[in-house]
């Protein structure tokens, strides 16, 4: 005689046998269900837009490669799948990294709301990134001929005010293009900033770079509130200051040089200059500077904004 046909009848209607993997299969949500959920959950908790936006960037990916999954049950996606998303990364190492990062986030959310069973990102290891060999930064004399490429015209002083207020400022490029004259005092020479996490924080500039504003706004057109303008007088994209730097540094031979190697170099230049970490940390809006824990000094922590007037960037290039 079976365990179960010996069992007394109330406890047998209390059990419940496992559901068939076909029921399991029916009751998972969608992939594209689960996307959305942890769309709204990443905004719920205040993430960033460009940090939602480099999710769905990959997700995206996966989906054109592997289409066949779209609409079907989240539980669908196999270790083979994730597997070869990264290969065809190539030796992209960073975006493997990126890649990895983003679904190690979706499965752990798919986890932590029992959309399923099974992690198979705990069965996976994260790419190997190359051991570190410090931060790319931009040399004084490279940023120098990078000037020199900015001539009088409209085009030329707008690319040499943004140039001048990345490298002193240390600005993330999402919090440059979001510039607006309602947040901007040039007599204080200051910026009030909404950055990362929705944090807010004053960032002051050199006088050399107040100048190169007012040489640029001389010709702005002062209808908008946005600063930063294209020659047809519209609202600059990220990609667009993305493309102008990185043209004006082909044209001096440079080896490829994108925004944020001019928040590097402004890290770098205030450590070197003698402001302390944790100044630096509250002045670019960070928890911290891991990649820079090489160049911490024990100093006394001041005001980040005065310090910064002090050891400012732009002073100390003797242009």
């Amino acid at each position: 005689m079976k365990l179960r046909d010996r069992l007394p009848r109330p406890v047998l209607e209390q059990l419940t046998p496992f559901p068939s993997e076909a029921a399991k299969a029916t009751d998972s949500p969608s992939l594209a269900e689960v996307l959305q959920a942890f769309y709204l959950d990443q905004e719920v908790g205040e993430r960033s837009p460009r940090t939602i936006g480099f999710y769905r960037q990959y997700f995206d990916q996966f989906l054109k490669m592997f289409p066949s999954l779209d609409g079907k049950p989240f539980t669908d996606i196999k270790i083979e799948h994730l597997q070869k998303f990264l290969l065809s990364k190539g030796d992209a190492v960073y975006a493997k990294n990126a890649a990895y990062r983003s679904f190690r986030a979706l499965f752990y959310f798919a986890e932590r709301r029992r959309f399923i069973r099974e992690n198979i990102i705990r069965q996976m290891r994260p790419p190997k990134l190359p051991k570190d060999t410090g931060i790319p930064v931009i040399k004084k004399d490279d940023f120098k001929r990078l000037l020199k490429t900015c001539g009088p015209t409209f085009l030329g002083l707008r690319d040499r005010a943004v140039m001048v207020l990345l490298y002193d400022t240390g600005l993330r490029l999402s919090e440059l293009v979001g510039m607006a004259f309602s947040n901007l005092n040039l007599e204080n020479m200051e910026i009030r900033v909404l950055g990362k996490g929705n944090k807010r924080r004053v960032v002051s500039f050199d006088e050399s770079v107040r100048r190169d504003l007012v040489n640029y706004l001389n010709l702005h057109p002062l209808k908008t509130d946005v600063v930063w303008l294209t020659e047809e007088k519209t609202p600059i994209k990220n990609s667009g200051i993305e493309q102008m730097i990185a043209r004006r540094s082909r044209s001096i031979g440079m080896e490829r040089c994108h925004p944020h190697m001019f928040r590097h170099s402004c890290a770098v230049n205030l450590l070197q200059s003698g402001m302390d970490i944790d100044s630096i940390s509250k002045y670019l809006g960070q928890e911290g500077i891991a990649v820079l824990l090489g160049y911490l000094k024990s100093l006394k922590s001041q005001n980040a904004s005065e310090l910064h007037k002090k050891h400012s960037p732009m002073r100390n290039l003797d242009l």
